[in-house]
């Protein structure tokens, strides 16, 4: 999404929503955090060969009385059976790290929605579009709410919500940051002033040195309550789905990067937020408001079911057969409060899925971008950040529309405010600069280094280490309205806040079906990034 030019508004990634949280804290009466009750945690049987470490993470931000973050994401081993008891199995295994994702996220969301109940009767909502969607998604919550029902019922906030209710709520998040209605008209939205910052890449054969795809992505929010972690391979006995790992904060089931045994790999950003029509009071789930497939949840979504690349984009834009008999749509509605991305690949394809839950006259759309729309040499990589770019699109009939571009909801080049571009135009040209520098030659370890770049290219190649902000050089990765692959929050321009950007980044190769992951940001890890294979176990403490 672009960012706002307004001289007062220095905001990141939901900086708006952590006030606003921090308000509401003081309106909600609430017990001290249940993180000192005393309950031991459940082992995290952490992999031997997780040797590596943030430097930083005792520095980042958490609120007061919860425990400190762990070194790596709690690891909850391989996980087998129905949906339901795969579910369960991460409940048992995460439950304190549940409740306090959960504590977090409705102590930010509550003064945005209002009231528990404007915030159910939106999760009712998305309920009944997942029961036509992907009633599996439902069948993994329950689950995971039954695993950790004895620590949520003693969360902070026990009754607002049902269990199965706090963990949709948890992988409704974004979602619920969108304000309820409040006109009888038809309005657009103001456009967002929050700089998102989410990032990847997709490099096939051709483009890397041994051959091989190389996806690489970023989950870049705030820290509190999202850096609580887990890891874990799910095995289901679903015939129709395939065994997938994923690593999300506590609660989540998607969350921004997932693989299968496939090699599919999926991830998730936020899209575009220009042009985007607001709810009503008359329908009030219309607009960005109306029930759609959340971004983390279409990462589920597509890993669990999808058997290549195509596939993938075919569950994330048009759904499986039945979906389309029971809701009586074309098309599924993706959303990340407004618009939402997707970057899909294995070892043959990639593909960049835009789509928007309302545009101007309320219509969901979608477009599928790919390698070379965008003069990507020889067809063999592509980017996406939380811009739109694609040419054309496909409206809710599913009736493609080359009169309305997706790029008219958030290109990088829309209201720039440096070097021509926007933070997420700065973002996508970065990465498109360094895969052609290197093209040929790209390598695991080099696209590790990328992640940890400071610095910004501009569509011409030249590159952007500093800005002038109000007289004074700055960083750019600490400057307003600017985004670096590595970003970082501030309070001040130039003053790192250590309250949020890179949650964790990961980068998996599809034909080796191995992922690897930071926690928190990658300039300040030590040592190899943590692997995790589909291939084969990882040799656990005691194994």
């Amino acid at each position: 999404m672009t960012s706002n030019r307004s001289k007062n508004m220095t905001r990141c990634t939901r900086r708006e929503w952590m006030k606003m949280a921090a308000a509401g804290m003081a309106l909600v009466s609430v017990d001290a955090p249940r993180a000192e009750r005393g309950r031991p945690a459940p082992v995290n049987r952490q992999p031997r060969e997780w040797t590596g470490h943030n430097s930083r993470l005792t520095d980042y931000y958490r609120a007061e009385g919860y425990p400190a973050y762990d070194t790596h994401p709690r690891y909850l081993g391989q996980l087998r059976g129905s949906w339901r008891q795969i579910g369960r199995q991460y409940g048992e295994r995460a439950g304190d790290l549940i409740r306090m994702v959960y504590e977090g996220w409705y102590r930010e969301l509550l003064p945005v929605q209002g009231s528990p109940s404007v915030m159910t009767a939106y999760l009712r909502q998305q309920q009944a579009y997942y029961e036509a969607l992907v009633p599996e998604a439902l069948e993994l919550m329950q689950g995971i709410a039954d695993g950790a029902a004895t620590e949520l019922a003693a969360s902070a906030f026990p009754r607002e919500l049902s269990d199965f209710d706090k963990i949709l709520m948890i992988n409704s998040y974004f979602g619920l940051m969108g304000k309820p209605p409040v006109s009888e008209t038809a309005e657009l939205a103001p456009q967002d002033d929050i700089v998102h910052c989410c990032s990847g890449a997709v490099m096939l054969g051709g483009a890397t040195r041994d051959g091989k795809t190389l996806h690489v992505s970023s989950e870049d929010q705030h820290f509190f309550p999202q850096e609580y972690l887990v890891t874990f391979v799910a095995h289901p006995s679903d015939p129709r789905a395939h065994s997938f790992t994923v690593t999300d904060s506590a609660g989540e089931i998607g969350s921004e990067h997932a693989q299968n045994d496939r090699g599919v790999t999926v991830s998730g950003y936020a899209g575009g937020g220009m042009g985007i029509l607001g709810p009503t009071l008359a329908q009030p789930f219309s607009g960005y408001r109306r029930p759609g497939l959340d971004w983390q949840v279409g990462d589920f979504y597509a890993a669990a079911f999808a058997d290549h690349a195509r596939h993938a984009v075919e569950r994330l834009t048009v759904g499986r057969p039945e979906y389309r008999t029971r809701s009586g749509r074309k098309t599924v509605i993706g959303k990340c409060t407004r618009g939402a991305n997707w970057v899909i690949s294995d070892g043959r394809d990639a593909f960049v899925v835009e789509s928007i839950p309302a545009d101007q006259e309320g219509q969901a759309r979608y477009a599928v971008r790919r390698p070379g729309d965008m003069g990507e040499k020889d067809g063999r990589y592509l980017a996406s950040t939380n811009n739109v770019e694609a040419k054309d699109s496909y409206n809710e009939e599913n009736v493609h529309d080359p009169a309305h571009p997706m790029s008219q909801h958030g290109s990088g080049t829309q209201d720039p405010s440096y070097f021509g571009l926007n933070g997420s135009g700065m973002r996508f040209w970065t990465l498109v600069r360094l895969i052609e520098e290197h093209y040929g030659d790209i390598t695991v370890e080099m696209v590790q280094q990328w992640r940890q770049t400071h610095f910004v290219y501009d569509r011409a190649g030249v590159r952007h280490d500093d800005v002038d902000v109000d007289g004074r050089k700055v960083p750019v990765y600490l400057a307003p309205h600017a985004a670096t692959l590595c970003r970082h929050t501030f309070d001040q321009p130039g003053v790192d806040s250590f309250k949020g950007i890179n949650i964790y980044v990961s980068l998996s190769v599809a034909q080796d079906l191995v992922s690897y992951r930071t926690k928190g940001r990658p300039c300040e890890w030590v040592g190899p990034w943590d692997r995790l294979s589909l291939g084969e176990p990882p040799a656990e403490p005691g194994a």
